[in-house]
């Protein structure tokens, strides 16, 4: 079964109702599938694209095409590719190439207007966004199976259309990326980029900082100019000036990642940040005088019970807090 797609075209794979499934993300299976097939077959990753633009630009019917809804896509098309309009003028003169399979379903002029499309949908691909808000982590797994734990007020998006190419992600925030083994994998920052092709790591871009610890695999980081490779147990992060990465060091990753099995490990910081933390943990919000914000400690708290979290970072602090709602004062004693 396997083999007969290596002689598909962009059209066959258009017409495959699995490949449609996969595309459409409506069957784990033909997910599955489809996202180890293309990565076992590199040499169709041309027609894999165009045969992707071709499903979601066209909603197949159980009928033909009107005349009318083609005109209106290859208006579409001329208006959103004003640089190639003499080309897809004389490619709109061609016969349209519609093909019978099962059921009679119909792909019109798919041939002659693969380049249109593939312009059109390079420059308006859909975006996807995911958030964490606060007091919420969550699990995403990524359209090559490549799983994303999101910290709580983190983000990340990404172009669905372009997975089966470089993989790309933009984050704010901070998530622990697995990422499966395919096509370079970059997660794009406000402060840098972290390249990888398999490997699980962990970035952090909170309060103007990015930080990097890798657990397995091997992770390229690029900053300010600045570049650094991190293997397993290895971490990087901007320096107090924020002028370039940090020589590598040893890092804790269980603890980098404690998140997300219920620790916050905030290291030896002011208590304003971890009041931060604290705020985005448990969606509240923290009232303290500045003598106290101002106070370092080495701050960890677990951040599924609000009490419990606060008796931990008080106790450093020989201050007492008094929760009303979603407020919290926190005094000295």
């Amino acid at each position: 079964m396997e083999k007969k797609y290596t002689n598909y075209d962009e059209i066959d794979f258009a017409e495959e109702p699995s490949f449609i499934r996969w595309v459409q993300g409506k069957d784990q299976k033909a997910i599955a599938f489809w996202t180890k097939w293309v990565g076992n077959n590199p040499q169709k990753k041309a027609a894999i694209k165009t045969a992707k633009v071709l499903v979601n630009a066209i909603k197949i019917k159980e009928d033909e095409p009107s005349e009318a809804r083609i005109k209106s896509l290859w208006d579409k098309i001329d208006a959103a590719t004003p640089a190639e309009k003499p080309q897809l003028k004389q490619a709109k003169q061609a016969t349209a190439v519609v093909r019978s399979i099962g059921r009679r379903r119909w792909i019109s002029y798919a041939a002659a207007a693969c380049i249109g499309l593939v312009a059109f949908f390079t420059l308006y691909s859909p975006t996807t966004t995911v958030d964490a808000g606060n007091g919420e982590r969550l699990a995403y797994t990524l359209p090559d199976n490549s799983k994303v734990n999101l910290n709580a007020t983190s983000t990340i998006s990404f172009k669905v259309g372009d997975f089966d190419g470089d993989r790309i992600v933009n984050l704010e925030g901070e998530a622990f990326f697995e990422v499966e083994k395919g096509e370079a994998f970059k997660v794009i920052t406000p402060y840098g980029m972290v390249e990888v092709l398999g490997t699980s790591f962990n970035v952090n871009t909170r309060n103007g900082q990015l930080k990097v610890d890798c657990k397995t695999g091997k992770v390229k980081v690029t900053a300010k100019k600045s570049t650094q490779i991190l293997t397993k147990g290895l971490g990087t992060k901007l320096n107090a000036d924020k002028s370039a990465l940090e020589a590598t060091y040893e890092t804790n990753i269980e603890q980098q990642i404690g998140w997300m099995n219920g620790v916050s490990f905030l290291g030896k910081i002011p208590f304003s940040q971890a009041i931060t933390e604290l705020e985005r943990q448990f969606d509240i919000q923290i009232d303290c005088v500045n003598a106290i914000q101002s106070r370092i400690g080495d701050y960890s708290f677990k951040n599924n019970d609000l009490k419990l979290a606060l008796d931990e970072v008080t106790y450093q602090l020989n201050a007492a807090y008094k929760i009303d709602g979603k407020k919290v004062t926190i005094t000295a004693k």
